[in-house]
C-alpha cells in the first residue's frame, strides 16, 4: 500500500468531523454514493480531508430533500456543466425553502406577540388608541342564513389569499358597517380582512389612521352582540361619533384555550370626538 494512512482520517474521525454516524459512511459506500480513499487490507476505512467538502455537498442535497437515487445518478456522469445545472437548481429550491421558512417564523412571531399581550389586557375596559394607517385584503362575506354561511365566507377568503400568493402572519377578522350595529344586526357581516404588511402591494383597502376604542369579549361568540351594544352606549354616554366599521378579531382561539366559548374577542371602531 503505498498510501501514507497517518494523513489520513478514520470512519470515526471522519464522521465525527462530518456530523454524521459512522453507519451513514457505510451506507453510502455501500451504495456506491460516497466510498473512502482507502479501503486497507484489514477491512479498515481511510478517508482523506480533501473528501470533506465532496461529503458536505452530498449531506447538502440530501438535505434538500434531494433522493439519494438521484445523488447517486448524478455522481455516475458528474461533469463541470451537469453540477452547474444541479447547483442552480438546487439553489432555486434553497430559495424556496428559506421563504417558507421566514413565514413560518413570521406566523409564529405574530402569534407570540397577539397571545402575550391579550393575556395582560384587562377585558373590563373599553381602551383608545391612536391607530396608524393600515393595508387589508377584503372578500365580502356572503348574505348570513346561519352557521355554514359563516364557513363558506371563511373557505372563501383563505382561497382567494391562496389564489393571489398572499402570504402574512395575520388572523383574518371580519368588518361589519357601523349602520348595522346600530340597527342590531350583528350577524350581517360585509367582510372579512387580513392585514398586509405596509410595504405590501397585495390589498385592496386602507384602514384610516385615527382614533379607535377597542373593548373585549370573553362570553363565547353567541353572546358577542352585548359586546357591540356595549361599544355603541359608550359612544353616546361619552358624545363619540362612531366612523365606518366595526372590527372584529379573535386574540385568543384554540391553540391557547379549549373551547370557542373560551375565546377571547376584540372589537374595534374608529370614533371621532
Amino acid at each position: 500500500m503505498d498510501k501514507n494512512l497517518h494523513i489520513h482520517l478514520t470512519t470515526g474521525q471522519f464522521a465525527k468531523l462530518s456530523g454524521v454516524t459512522k453507519d451513514t459512511l457505510f451506507h453510502y459506500d455501500k451504495i456506491g454514493i460516497f466510498s473512502p480513499e482507502v479501503k486497507a487490507d484489514n477491512g479498515y476505512r481511510y478517508y482523506s480531508i480533501n473528501q470533506l467538502d465532496v461529503f458536505h455537498v452530498i449531506a447538502t442535497l440530501k438535505e434538500l430533500e434531494m433522493p439519494l437515487k438521484e445523488i447517486k445518478n448524478y455522481l455516475s456522469k458528474r461533469s463541470p456543466e451537469q453540477l452547474i445545472l444541479l447547483l442552480e437548481r438546487e439553489t432555486d429550491a434553497l430559495d424556496n425553502k428559506i421563504k417558507q421558512l421566514q413565514n413560518m417564523k413570521n406566523l409564529i412571531t405574530e402569534k407570540l406577540r397577539v397571545t402575550k399581550g391579550a393575556i395582560q389586557i384587562d377585558t373590563s375596559n373599553i381602551v383608545f388608541e391612536e391607530k396608524k394607517e393600515e393595508r387589508f385584503v377584503l372578500t365580502e362575506a356572503m348574505p348570513f342564513t346561519g352557521e355554514k354561511s359563516i364557513y363558506d365566507s371563511m373557505i372563501k377568503h383563505y382561497n382567494y389569499l391562496n389564489t393571489n400568493n398572499i402570504n402574512t402572519p395575520h388572523s383574518a377578522g371580519w368588518m361589519i358597517d357601523k349602520n348595522k350595529v346600530i340597527k342590531n344586526e350583528i350577524s350581517s357581516y360585509d367582510y372579512l380582512f387580513t392585514r398586509v404588511n405596509e410595504s405590501s402591494t397585495e390589498y385592496n383597502f386602507k384602514r384610516e389612521k385615527g382614533t379607535y376604542m377597542t373593548a373585549y369579549h370573553t362570553e363565547g361568540y353567541s353572546s358577542i352582540g352585548d359586546t357591540f351594544n356595549r361599544l355603541l352606549k359608550f359612544s353616546i354616554d361619552k358624545g363619540l361619533e362612531i366612523q365606518d366599521f366595526f372590527y372584529e378579531e379573535v386574540l385568543l382561539d384554540e391553540l391557547s384555550v379549549r373551547g370557542y366559548e373560551r375565546y377571547l374577542f376584540e372589537v374595534t371602531v374608529r370614533v371621532l370626538q
